[in-house]
């Protein structure tokens, strides 16, 4: 069994203080506050109060959200003293939490305890929640592949949260265990991108799933390529065909539920390009470097499915994983061909560094096959998404604009921010096509994020609730809120909250 990072407490005793080598001050200031002295909880000794006000004044640091004070209390004690306030959504808990999480672990520190006591509630378990997603990011391992440090591994640290009397450690103890799940989740979800692309091809990646899936206790089957062409899955062989392996196809995975009759049904779909070329519309040199992780929407499905078998979610989920490689070889697609998905719409081929809206079209009709009660689909789709939105935010589209407010209240909630687009008629209009049933997308310009989600609607089926997600914030220089790694695996905490509110169960 896994160690549990986080552990909750009224109080601590003296004599264990001395057990921790780091020490978290969370202080709370109050609009208006301009002194240092109200701050400081009763318990904290003058003397302690004193280094801190001297420290303070040397910077000079004002006493005020987002001030992070690290110092040595003594030789083998790390002290982070930090100013939290009400204005603080989740997005500021996170980036304040990645802070001092890192402040302390950068300094060697094994066993942290956080002192929560003066931040009132609910602002207390939302700190509780941002320090152990913090920690649980930081035990994060890169993906290795050099003979140097290869085998060397970090030690586990832990962190206890010690809460004011008014606070419900059952609720905080539930509020910690789902952030450390959804942490672990966010750090499958970065391990697997993070795959060397000659690592990472469509035959290794469907068999590392099939492994995660026995451990996970997920069902798994595999729909080849193969099989695809046989099923008239046309788009999605169109881009399969120009690699040489073969080995491209869709994994299935599947959580039934917590065992109660009547569930409903998530179904999610992620895009899993092992490496995009662009095909013959080749990429420049730039624009290819990176392609290796056009595969997180799919990695962000796995995790999701898997999460739910862990925490036990009251639905039932399937995900389907769209696996392939964009190639250039003797048979790959081209311009101007004319391709037939399996809903048999006919499509006419514009650019084939669009491929992954053909994969996911057929993707998306098999998966409407299961009858959803919700569907939900992630790409790392255009890059006019990330050009409308920047890399801090995700764009969502849905066939169903009255989701559109708690889509964005979820963004906020959970730190992992979302914006929402229109998908008016009128912005399929570039997509007619005097050949075909629709156009792929257009040769330039345009709104592609808007117009790639229209084309995705014309393979989900009739009456399904569509959520689409474009990852624009999949990978964010510098990392993302509490995640210090480029490739963010962004999009776990999001779900997980939308789906909890959209069907209404607690953590």
């Amino acid at each position: 069994m896994a160690k549990t990072l986080s552990k909750v407490h009224h109080q601590i005793e003296q004599s264990s203080l001395a057990n921790f080598d780091a020490q978290i001050w969370i202080l709370w200031s109050r609009p208006g506050t301009k002194e240092w002295d109200p701050l400081f909880p009763e318990k904290m000794g003058q003397a302690d109060r004193d280094i801190i006000q001297a420290l303070a004044a040397r910077e000079p640091h004002k006493p005020e959200s987002g001030t992070v004070l690290c110092f040595d209390r003594t030789p083998l004690v790390r002290w982070v003293v930090a100013v939290a306030g009400e204005e603080m959504e989740t997005f500021r808990w996170l980036g304040f939490a990645r802070q001092i999480i890192k402040a302390v672990k950068e300094h060697g520190c094994k066993r942290i305890l956080g002192d929560l006591t003066a931040v009132p509630m609910p602002y207390a378990l939302r700190a509780a929640d941002a320090l152990t997603a913090a920690a649980k990011a930081f035990q994060f391992h890169f993906p290795k592949y050099t003979q140097k440090d290869a085998k060397k591994k970090e030690g586990d640290f832990t962190l206890d949260l010690l809460f004011a009397p008014d606070v419900n450690l059952d609720e905080a103890g539930r509020v910690t265990q789902h952030a450390e799940a959804t942490g672990a989740a966010n750090n499958q979800v970065r391990h697997l991108v993070m795959q060397a692309g000659n690592d990472l091809t469509p035959s290794t990646y469907a068999a590392r799933l099939k492994k995660l899936a026995e451990q996970n206790e997920l069902g798994y089957s595999f729909i080849s390529q193969k099989k695809l062409e046989s099923m008239g899955a046309g788009a999605f062989v169109a881009v399969a065909q120009g690699s040489a392996h073969e080995d491209a196809g869709i994994v299935k995975l599947s959580y039934e539920g917590n065992g109660k009759k009547g569930l409903k049904h998530l179904v999610l779909v992620g895009k899993g390009v092992t490496f995009d070329t662009g095909g013959h519309n080749i990429k420049s040199s730039q624009g290819m470097y990176g392609m290796h992780r056009d595969m997180a929407g799919s990695a962000l499905a796995y995790s999701l499915v898997a999460l739910a078998a862990k925490e036990k979610w009251p639905v039932r989920v399937t995900a389907f994983l769209a696996i392939a490689e964009n190639a250039i070889g003797p048979h790959a697609y081209r311009q101007n061909d004319v391709i037939t998905a399996m809903n048999g719409k006919t499509i006419e081929i514009i650019d084939t560094d669009a491929e992954g809206r053909m994969l996911l079209a057929d993707t998306l009709h098999i998966a409407s096959g299961e009858k959803p009660d919700l569907l939900l689909d992630f790409a790392t789709l255009t890059g006019a998404c990330v050009r409308a939105l920047s890399t801090l935010y995700s764009g969502v589209f849905t066939n169903r604009q009255d989701l559109l407010p708690a889509l964005m209240n979820a963004g906020r909630e959970s730190g992992e921010r979302v914006w929402p687009f229109p998908m008016d008629v009128d912005f399929a209009e570039c997509l007619k096509s005097d050949i075909a049933d629709i156009k792929q997308c257009r040769v330039s310009g345009g709104v592609d994020h808007i117009e790639a989600s229209l084309f995705l609607k014309e393979f989900v089926g009739k009456d399904i609730p569509w959520i689409h997600m474009d990852l624009s914030a999949a990978e964010n220089s510098g990392g993302l809120a509490h995640i210090e790694t480029e490739v963010t695996g962004f999009g776990v905490r999001f779900v997980a909250l939308f789906v909890r509110n959209y069907w209404g169960w607690s953590v």
